[in-house]
């Protein structure tokens, strides 16, 4: 489990985080070491991630933010 919170620029985070060399090698191999695997964002995230999460094979989930709380 990854736990991050943003509080300025989430995008450019996540997208930093997206881009790392070793998260593209796990989710690729993720098939040989898991029966299941899903990404879940809390929080409100902007249209450049969803694009990117796209274009990744992997299940995901957004739960935005509302009223400064985010709930599932």
């Amino acid at each position: 489990m990854l736990h991050n919170t943003f509080d300025q620029a989430p995008d450019d985070a996540l997208l930093a985080y997206l881009a790392n060399s070793a998260v593209g090698v796990y989710f690729q191999a993720h098939a040989e070491l898991g029966t299941d695997f899903s990404v879940e964002f809390y929080g409100t995230v902007g249209d450049k991630v969803v694009e990117a999460m796209n274009g990744i094979v992997v299940q995901y989930k957004i739960f935005k933010t509302k009223l400064g709380y985010s709930r599932v």
